[in-house]
C-alpha cells in the first residue's frame, strides 16, 4: 500500500530514554526494566535473532557535569514472583549496568504477579511493586509504508531555506477491540540493515558486506490509548534522502505491546516532557515510580518495573519499492580525493571495510532468517 503526500511544514523531534540530568548533587538511581510473555525463543519467531529481558541501571548526574555517563555496576538484580520463584539477572560485562535474564524460556504468566528486586554495590535494596499481567496484545497483522514529500527546514551556506525531501511513514492496523477494556499500546522498534564497502576489492572483498543493528537509530516509541481498535496506527518515518541504510536492504523488528495503565502513563509523561524543545522548559522531574529503597526510603529512584504482553512482527523494505528511484552516491563520495595530487589516496575506513561502518554495530554474519528483497 503506498500513496503521495503533501505536507506543508514539518519540524521533527526524538523521544530519548530517561536518562537526565538533575540538579540534585545526591545521585539518583534510574531504573529501566520489564518483563513480559514473549521469551527469547519466542522471539526466535518473529524471526529475529533472540531478545532478553534486560535491566538497565544508572545514576543520574548534575547538569554541567562532563562525565558522559554515571552506570550503576556490580548489583545483584533478581526477578520474584508471588510463590518465591527468583530469578537471577547476570551482569553484560561490555556494556557495565545492564543486567540480562539468560534464561532463553522464561516469560510471565497471567496467573502471577512478579516484582524486581535491585542491591546496589553499596548494599542500598531498591525494590518494585507487584506487577502482573495486562490485557493480551493482539498480533501485528499488517506494516505497510506510504510515501510523502515533506518541506523541511534546511540551512545551505548558513541560511535557513524550506525544501522538499521524500520520506516513508510506516503503519500497522490495529485490531477491533469487542471486550470493553482499554488497551495501554506501545510500539518500539529494533532496526537491521545491509551496508556495502563502495571501495571493498581485492584482498578486501571479505569485508564487502555487513548486517548492521543500532541502538541509536529509531530509538523512539509510539503511544496508543483505545478501547475500540479497527483503525491504521501510523508508528515511525524514514528519511530517504542520503539515507545510506536504505540503499540495500533494510528490516525493522516491531514490538506491540500491551502496558498496564500506570505504566503507559509513566512512558507518556516521558515523553511529553523529552520532546519539550522550550528555552524555558524545566528539566524533566516528577516521574512515577514502583519502586522505593527499602533500608533507605530517603533515597528516591527513578524509572518503574513493568510486566507487559507483547507480541512483534518483522517487516523489510528494499529502495525498489518505492516509486522513484533513490541514488547510492557513496561510491562516488568514497572517490573523492583529499589533498595534493598525486598524493596516495586516503580513504575512510568505511569505504574499504564494512567492519568500519560507523553508525551502529557491523558483522560479516548474515542472520539465518534474513531475506533479500
Amino acid at each position: 500500500m503506498k500513496r503521495v503526500l503533501i505536507v506543508l511544514l514539518f519540524l521533527t523531534s526524538c523521544v530519548e530514554r530517561f536518562e537526565f540530568s538533575r540538579n540534585n548533587p545526591d545521585p539518583q538511581l534510574v531504573i529501566e526494566s520489564y518483563v513480559s510473555d514473549m521469551s527469547f525463543n519466542d522471539a526466535l519467531q518473529a524471526p529475529s535473532n533472540g531478545r532478553y529481558f534486560i535491566v538497565k541501571l544508572k545514576f543520574t548526574r548534575p547538569v554541567g557535569a562532563t562525565v558522559k555517563d554515571s552506570i550503576a555496576p556490580f548489583a545483584e538484580v533478581k526477578l520474584i514472583d508471588d510463590l518465591n520463584n527468583e530469578w537471577v539477572y547476570v551482569e553484560n560485562f561490555r556494556e557495565w549496568g545492564t543486567y540480562f535474564l539468560p534464561d532463553k524460556d522464561f516469560k510471565v504468566s497471567s496467573d502471577r504477579m512478579y516484582k524486581l528486586n535491585i542491591t546496589t554495590r553499596d548494599d542500598l535494596i531498591y525494590e518494585s511493586s507487584w506487577e502482573q499481567l495486562p490485557p493480551a496484545s493482539s498480533p501485528v497483522e499488517d506494516i505497510w509504508f506510504e510515501e510523502e514529500i515533506r518541506k523541511v527546514y534546511e540551512y545551505p551556506a548558513g541560511e535557513q531555506e524550506i525544501r522538499e525531501r521524500p520520506f516513508i511513514n510506516i503503519s500497522t492496523s490495529v485490531p477491533a477491540l469487542s471486550d470493553g477494556q482499554v488497551r495501554y499500546y506501545k510500539w518500539e522498534y529494533s532496526p537491521m540493515w545491509v551496508y556495502e564497502a563502495p571501495l571493498a576489492n581485492g584482498e578486501f572483498v571479505p569485508f564487502k558486506k555487513c548486517w548492521v543493528t543500532s541502538q541509536m537509530y529509531l530509538d523512539d516509541y509510539t503511544l496508543q490509548e483505545d478501547a475500540i481498535g479497527g483503525f491504521e496506527k501510523t508508528l515511525f518515518s524514514l528519511a530517504i534522502d542520503k539515507n545510506e541504510r536504505l540503499f540495500f536492504n533494510f528490516s525493522v523488528l516491531v514490538f506491540q505491546q500491551s502496558l498496564s495503565r500506570d505504566y503507559f502513563n509513566f512512558w507518556k509523561l516521558v515523553q511529553e516532557q523529552t520532546t519539550s524543545n522550550g528555552l524555558f522548559d524545566a528539566i524533566p522531574t516528577n516521574l512515577p515510580t514502583n519502586f522505593s529503597c527499602l533500608n533507605d526510603p530517603s533515597k528516591k529512584p527513578l524509572g518503574y518495573f513493568g510486566v507487559i504482553s507483547e507480541t512483534a512482527k518483522r517487516w523489510y523494505f528494499s529502495k525498489f519499492d518505492l516509486s522513484y528511484p533513490v541514488e547510492n552516491y557513496l561510491l562516488r563520495e568514497c572517490l573523492i580525493q583529499y589533498g595534493r595530487p598525486g598524493d596516495e589516496p586516503d580513504y575512510a575506513p568505511a569505504c574499504l571495510s564494512c567492519l568500519e561502518y560507523p553508525k551502529g554495530d557491523a558483522t560479516l554474519l548474515k542472520p539465518e532468517w534474513w531475506v533479500e528483497k
